[in-house]
């Protein structure tokens, strides 16, 4: 089965080892991580994630995607699912690279794999997790039809939590 997703930009696949210098380089960067509540990763922090993401995605067959620019093969950051016992099931995550915001890429690579949870993996929900601060995720979120259901996570405060359910993806996309 294939397990790359293309859109008319952006190919997402699976992380592969080749990546694993540009995956450190974004999750090192402060500005990144400060709309995640995380701390920049060192490099053995972010080969634990790296890891983990690969072994997550070989298990389910879908997880964390590394997206790719169709026109020119530039890695313009990561979209995709994370299970996460915390939040109750499966959480949307993106991160697009600073020279790439603006674009329009958060929102395509989300609807790619929002498309393939639904329609080819059969998930009923996801949850989403925004800073209140972070306005360009809340309103990708928003877009791909996510609604907010609450105003913390893990009892911190300054997070946003959202959820999109498939019969709600369905008749948003009919």
């Amino acid at each position: 089965m294939d397990q790359n997703l293309v859109t008319d930009r952006l190919l997402l696949r699976p992380y592969i080892e080749s990546d694993f210098e540009a995956f450190v380089k974004m999750h090192s960067d402060p500005i990144l991580k400060a709309n995640t509540h995380g701390k920049a990763m060192n490099r053995l922090q972010a080969r634990d994630l790296f890891d983990g993401y690969k072994d997550a995605f070989a298990k389910d067959n879908f997880g964390m995607m590394n997206i790719r620019s169709l026109e020119d093969d530039a890695d313009i950051g990561e979209c995709g699912l994370w299970f996460r016992k915390d939040a109750g099931g499966y959480t949307l995550r993106y991160t697009v690279l600073k020279d790439h915001w603006a674009q329009g890429y958060s929102l395509e690579a989300v609807d790619a794999v929002l498309e393939n949870a639904f329609k080819v993996h059969d998930l009923k929900h996801m949850q989403a997790i925004a800073m209140n601060h972070n306005v360009r995720s809340i309103k990708v979120l928003e877009r791909a039809g996510f609604v907010q259901t609450g105003n913390s996570f893990r009892d911190i405060h300054g997070f946003m939590r959202f959820v999109l359910t498939q019969s709600h993806w369905q008749k948003r996309n009919e």
